[in-house]
């Protein structure tokens, strides 16, 4: 497993990472499978996942070093 961290390759995926485990759930559920599918995915279409409120965005913004996406 490993932290989520910015330097994490964008292939890396998204169960291999120590994401809590409600926000890696709503990812995976969300059809989200790796790490540079978040980081290019608009924060509209993130907050869209069922579970994935505001603060959650923001945790995986600044995680994952990736700013907001229109």
């Amino acid at each position: 497993m490993f932290d989520p961290v910015p330097k994490l390759p964008d292939d890396t995926l998204i169960e291999m990472v120590r994401f809590p485990t409600m926000i890696r759930k709503a990812l995976i559920a969300g059809g989200l499978k790796t790490i540079g599918e978040i980081r290019t995915s608009p924060d509209g279409e993130l907050g869209r996942i069922t579970r994935i409120g505001k603060e959650s965005l923001v945790y995986l913004r600044k995680t994952l070093g990736a700013k907001a996406v229109r």
